[in-house]
């Protein structure tokens, strides 16, 4: 059970693909700080993320998450074409069948249950058949992750206690709304979504439907940090890291772990010396190619 207490310290992982890669280059530099979570919310590949740091948070860690996700490929999660194809035509409820993920998780996560991990973890996730937000805090670690990461349409449904589960970033993209809730009073949000002007239309459904959740996900993360952002302490650390690849391409994954933590750094340190935050800069729109 959680005990409140008016410092506690909250890490909130937001949901983003390929670009959570980004989120593991700041747990570097936050743990090197010595700066660590009374407890970790996770949303979609943040519930990852989250349940990684959740087992260990030390940098010796951390650094075999780095080599973890330079393993990530399409293919080791099972997304390629073809059967995307295959599955639009024969109807089914998802473009991949979710096995590839299912067994990445069950590969790497270390513990089997929520009561196992060193620091407490809370994934968020959509309950489609109650119509309400999922967090989940105890009980089998590997289907509460899957659930946080079922992005609708793109892999199936996960069933828990008989109830159909999806990705959890269309109610909190980032977890800190979740964070404020469970009581933390510092909460570092380690977001790896973007947000930006547009140099040109985009040509693809892929990029119109990634472009369109990550617009929302930014204007509720802003929302919520201007309604909360004088009750409690949030460091919003989001890189300007240009994010020129769609959500589901793995090829950047050394370029989004430098600059998530080269960014990081730049403002943790800041903090240190007790300036003012810089305001973030507009993201760079992205490319697809």
């Amino acid at each position: 059970m959680l005990h409140l207490r008016r410092d506690r310290t909250a890490f909130a992982i937001s949901g983003g693909g390929a670009r959570g890669a980004v989120q593991v280059g700041m747990l570097r530099a936050l743990i090197e700080r010595d700066i660590t979570p009374d407890f970790v919310v996770g949303v979609s590949i943040g519930a990852w993320n989250g349940a990684w740091l959740a087992h260990r948070p030390d940098l010796e860690w951390v650094k075999k998450l780095e080599e973890v996700w330079r393993q990530v490929t399409r293919r080791t999660l099972d997304i390629v074409w073809w059967r995307a194809a295959r599955n639009m035509v024969r109807r089914k409820p998802s473009l991949y069948e979710g096995g590839g993920l299912s067994r990445f998780v069950a590969r790497h996560l270390q513990v089997h249950n929520f009561e196992d991990l060193a620091v407490p973890l809370h994934t968020v996730a959509i309950d489609l058949t109650l119509g309400t937000k999922a967090v989940f805090s105890h009980g089998p670690l590997g289907p509460a992750v899957l659930a946080s990461s079922a992005i609708p349409g793109v892999f199936p449904p996960v069933i828990i206690e008989g109830r159909q589960h999806v990705d959890g970033g269309l109610v909190d993209p980032t977890g800190l709304d979740t964070a404020i809730e469970l009581g933390a009073r510092r909460i570092y949000v380690l977001d790896s979504g973007y947000a930006g002007r547009l140099p040109a239309p985009l040509g693809s459904m892929n990029a119109i439907v990634d472009h369109t959740f990550q617009i929302a996900a930014q204007h509720r993360t802003r929302w919520t940090i201007k309604q909360m952002g004088r009750s409690v302490e949030i460091i919003h650390l989001r890189p300007d890291a240009g994010f020129l690849r769609h959500s589901m391409d793995f090829s950047a994954t050394d370029f989004y772990l430098h600059e998530g933590y080269r960014f990081a750094c730049e403002i943790l340190d800041t903090r240190r010396k007790r300036r003012p935050l810089p305001e973030l800069a507009p993201v760079a729109a992205p490319v697809y190619h």
